[in-house]
């Protein structure tokens, strides 16, 4: 997947022309068709399985358990792992965007042998099951003097986040830095301005929307990912995904619906905050 991804790459380029409005493309008689495809493919993706949830959620609201622990009886024992869910992911995209972006700007101005290997190295790491991946880790620390210290700790964590999901944010970043005209980085050289200077005040607003879009590809992903946290996890720490799966796991499925539904709401509202709201303004 990786090799014919690199071959189509190669041979095609994106278009990276910055346009003040999306095109339109009239559908005449095929517009109804296209409508109910689209409230078909919304209501089997996000309606049906949110009113199940919502169903057994409410369910186990009104009709309440004495089982103890039980998150039902006590949904204020979600907001430790709604803030630990939030934080690391916030902190793995926000890392996955600072390793790719070298290799994005390397592959977008200067394509060749050596920007093609490292992405093919990038989107490897996506390509690899996070249980493979948090084994070898859980391996490797735990067989070196000098790793061992970090084992079953938040940067390992984070790292291991980065390792999967970084290739989901290439793609955007080299598709952000190509969408900078180069006359306004030559214009920017004639007036003095360092490379420092010219990345922070020309380049970077320039790319900060589709650096966005990549990152919240890693925070959506890294928000329910669930055997790289359950190996790597430090000792106490949980998130939402690891709530649902030992509910699910135990069969308490009205934990398991609540807790889920916490998760969806808890993605779209970071996702609109730190990736469309900021992307809306740069646009």
């Amino acid at each position: 997947a990786v090799a014919a991804e690199r071959a189509i790459s190669g041979r095609s380029r994106a278009d990276t022309r910055r346009e003040s409005s999306p095109r339109r493309v009239p559908l005449g008689r095929w517009r109804l068709p296209a409508l109910a495809f689209v409230v078909a493919l919304v209501g089997l993706a996000l309606a049906a399985p949110l009113s199940v949830l919502g169903y057994w959620a409410f369910r186990g609201l009104v009709e309440g358990t004495d089982r103890p622990g039980a998150i039902v009886s006590d949904p204020a024992s979600l907001v430790g792992p709604t803030l630990s869910t939030s934080l690391v992911s916030i902190a793995a995209a926000a890392a996955a965007v600072l390793v790719v972006l070298p290799l994005a700007t390397l592959a977008a101005r200067r394509p060749g042998p050596v920007s093609g290997v490292a992405g093919a190295v990038v989107l490897s790491g996506f390509a690899i099951p996070g249980l493979v991946l948090a084994l070898a880790l859980v391996f490797w620390t735990l067989n070196s003097s000098v790793l061992v210290s970090i084992y079953q700790t938040l940067p390992l964590l984070v790292a291991a986040y980065v390792i999967q999901f970084a290739g989901l944010a290439l793609g955007t970043s080299r598709v952000a830095v190509g969408s900078v005209p180069r006359s306004l980085v030559e214009a920017s050289k004639s007036l003095g301005m360092g490379r420092g200077e010219r990345a922070l005040r020309v380049e970077l607003p320039l790319m900060l929307p589709g650096l966005l879009a990549g990152a919240g590809l890693v925070l959506l992903s890294t928000m329910k990912e669930l055997p790289i946290t359950l190996l790597l996890a430090p000792p106490g720490f949980s998130t939402l995904a690891t709530k649902v799966w030992g509910a699910a796991a135990d069969a308490f499925w009205a934990d398991a619906a609540l807790t889920s539904i916490v998760l969806v709401a808890v993605s779209g509202v970071l996702t609109w905050l730190l990736i469309i709201r900021r992307r809306g303004a740069f646009a």
